[in-house]
C-alpha cells in the first residue's frame, strides 16, 4: 500500500511534459536553424538562383556524408534570403542502409509510394518534411529536407504572381 502511495505522490509531483514523447521534427539541419538568413551563416557561397526568388547555396567545410555514407551533392536553397529547404544526393551507398538510418532517428515513414521505378517514404511532421527518394534502376538517392512554412510562402508568392498575370487588361 506504502507503495502505492509513493508512486500516486510522485506522478503528482512531476510535470505533466515528463511524460510526453520527444518529437523528431527536425527543427534544424546541421546546427542551422530553419528560416535563418543565409548571410548569418559562415561559409554560405551562392552557387545559383532559380525560379527568381529562390537561391541555391553550399557552405565551405560541410561533411559531405551522412554516416558513413559519401554524398555526391548537398545544397542548401533559400526563399528570399533565408534557408528553407536541404537536398542531398548519393549514388554509391546501399539506400536501404541509409534509409534504415532515417527510420531509426525518426520512426516508420508517414506515407511511401513504392513502384517498379522509385520508392519514395516521406515523413510529414508540423514545420518540417523529409522526403527520402531512391531510383530502382540506377540506386541513385535524394533526400529533402524542407520547412513547411516558408515554402508556403514561396507558394503563395508564385499564385499571386500567376494571378498577376492573369490581370493584366
Amino acid at each position: 500500500m506504502n507503495r502505492v502511495v509513493v508512486c500516486s505522490l510522485i506522478l503528482l509531483v512531476l510535470p505533466l511534459p515528463c511524460f510526453a514523447q520527444r518529437s523528431t521534427e527536425p527543427l534544424n539541419f546541421r546546427g542551422i536553424e530553419w528560416d535563418t538568413y543565409y548571410s548569418a551563416i559562415p561559409g554560405m557561397t551562392k552557387q545559383y538562383s532559380r525560379n527568381e526568388k529562390i537561391d541555391v547555396f553550399k557552405k565551405s567545410g560541410d561533411e559531405m556524408a551522412i554516416g558513413d555514407c559519401k554524398l555526391d551533392t548537398l545544397t542548401y536553397e533559400g526563399f528570399n534570403g533565408r534557408i528553407y529547404k536541404v537536398n542531398m544526393t548519393f549514388s554509391s551507398c546501399n539506400p536501404g542502409q541509409v534509409f534504415n538510418m532515417f527510420k531509426q532517428k525518426y520512426g516508420e515513414c508517414t506515407s511511401v509510394e513504392d513502384s517498379l521505378e522509385q520508392y519514395i517514404g516521406t515523413w510529414n511532421w508540423k514545420r518540417a518534411k523529409l522526403v527520402f527518394f531512391i531510383d530502382v534502376d540506377s540506386s541513385a538517392s535524394e533526400i529533402t529536407y524542407t520547412y513547411k512554412i516558408t515554402e508556403r510562402e514561396y507558394e503563395t508568392y508564385l499564385k499571386e504572381k500567376a494571378g498577376a498575370k492573369k490581370d493584366q487588361f
